[in-house]
């Protein structure tokens, strides 16, 4: 059971610390913990990277939808508007985002 032990232990990089579990139902106790810690922690980590991969998506989008509703109108769009239609699409070429 200590092999099993030392092998989560490390595997987990919890490290071996000054005060651990000496018994088995402790030690049983201690695995779980550090399983679901490691897990909590990938799922924290997740989330937040989705909010900002997401965030950034939404801006790009709103910007992607107002060129298409403007190329959709462009015959009724003036000689400005369609100038800055073509910076946007510009930029967004410059930039590898379309």
């Amino acid at each position: 059971m200590f092999a099993v032990w030392w092998a989560i232990v490390t595997s987990t990089t919890v490290g071996y610390g000054d005060i651990s579990p000496v018994t088995v139902v402790g030690r049983l106790i201690a695995i779980i913990l550090m399983v679901f810690g490691i897990g909590l922690l990938g799922l924290v980590t997740s989330s937040i990277a989705a909010y900002f991969s997401q965030n950034k998506k939404g801006k790009e989008n709103a910007t992607v939808a107002y060129l298409k509703e403007q190329i959709d109108h462009l015959e009724e769009l003036s000689d400005e508007e369609i100038e800055k239609v073509k910076m946007l699409i510009d930029s967004y070429k410059r930039n590898n985002v379309l």
